[in-house]
């Protein structure tokens, strides 16, 4: 068992912090490890690229598709790239004017609370001249510093158009001796700098929802930060059905689940009891599985996770109220108080489910459900 190391928060993450694939080293370690030629890699890069998954180089690496002992060339056509998601999403979300609710949190927050969905509670809002009206409307400078040195709660804060958790901030209170807000493992921010931070995501606007607290079994796995389920629901002429699920397994100390963020895991999900089948991390040569929790040694193959049931209904239920998106991937956190949506995605990032199983997910039922779609 190892300790967390990065949960105190001393800044807002810029950028995503990954190393990007050096193609030509990625390649010859590719022919050294498995005896496939530069050549013949490059000629499998073109013939991914254009199918339907749209499968760039980088993709191909990333998924160790060169490796012919775990993959035929069936089962390397099952990959979706990004290309690929974008693909699907034409094909099964034509219609671009219900993208527009799902793509602003402002509105999904208030279309779900509205309709009396489970969401986060907006608290505020920084932008000057967007109001959010479900919250204290913070327009200038001032506003979020007094906002901030008036906290006396938990909260989370992200960019209005943010993606990936860039920006994203946990933050427990204020501490007055300090002039600082201490965030969630006991760092102490100052207020001037989380306002300049802040200020630089606020282009589109800055919100601040409640802090969520997981369901007391994740908390003792994972530790007190939310890791959300990724559920990928397709409506279907006889209703919503759910195709495919996800758990984004928070580790490593982080504030947010996304993947990129070092140690965090991604772990398939099966639909119907929800436990966990495989658990993975890393990309290429860098992929792993696991069985055990790293922070907690908390076991992690074969979990239920709680609150399934309502977790699944819950999605399956809100998709009825989209009903223009045959695709949609939900992020629902599993939480003290139960399942709560906290938002809706038309490019649901398929690769998480793939590296979470290790396999395409244009196969089987999902396969069968884009086809229905082109029809």
């Amino acid at each position: 068992m190892t300790e967390p190391t990065r949960l105190a928060q001393h800044r807002l993450a810029q950028a995503k912090e990954v190393t990007p694939i050096a193609l030509p080293a990625a390649m010859a370690h590719a022919r050294r490890e498995t005896g496939k030629s530069v050549a013949a890699q490059a000629f499998e890069m073109l013939l991914l690229r254009r199918g339907i998954g749209g499968i760039t180089p980088e993709e191909y690496i990333a998924n160790r598709l060169y490796d012919d002992r775990l993959f035929d060339m069936a089962a390397k056509r099952r990959f979706l790239g990004v290309n690929g998601e974008h693909t699907v999403d034409r094909i099964c979300n034509a219609d671009h004017r219900w993208r527009a609710p799902v793509r602003d949190k402002i509105v999904f927050t208030a279309m779900m609370t509205g309709l009396g969905f489970p969401v986060p509670e907006l608290i505020a809002f920084h932008h000057a001249r967007r109001r959010c009206f479900m919250g204290a409307d913070l327009k200038t400078r001032e506003d979020l510093t007094a906002f901030l040195r008036g906290l006396d709660r938990p909260v989370f804060g992200k960019p209005l158009g943010g993606r990936w958790s860039l920006g994203a901030a946990s933050l427990e209170g204020y501490d007055k001796t300090a002039d600082a807000v201490t965030t969630l493992g006991g760092q102490p921010f100052p207020v001037e700098t989380l306002a300049d931070e802040i200020a630089a995501f606020a282009e589109e606007g800055y919100l601040f929802q409640e802090r969520l607290t997981p369901h007391a079994m994740l908390a003792r796995v994972c530790g007190p930060a939310v890791g959300t389920v990724r559920l990928l629901t397709g409506m279907s002429p006889d209703g919503p059905e759910l195709l495919a699920a996800v758990w984004k397994v928070i580790a490593g100390g982080n504030i947010a689940d996304n993947f990129w963020r070092a140690g965090n895991m991604l772990a398939a999900v099966e639909g119907e009891s929800g436990t966990v089948t495989r658990v993975a991390s890393g990309l290429g040569r860098e992929h792993r599985t696991h069985e055990d929790h790293p922070d907690s040694g908390e076991r992690l193959q074969g979990l239920v996770l709680p609150d399934w049931q309502e977790a699944r209904a819950l999605c399956l239920s809100a998709a009825t109220a989209l009903g223009g998106l045959r695709l949609i991937g939900w992020d629902i956190a599993l939480t003290a108080r139960g399942p709560v949506i906290v938002e809706a995605n038309t490019l649901p990032a398929f690769n998480l489910h793939q590296i979470a199983t290790g396999k395409g997910l244009l196969d089987g039922h999902f396969a069968a459900f884009v086809e229905s779609c082109r029809r």
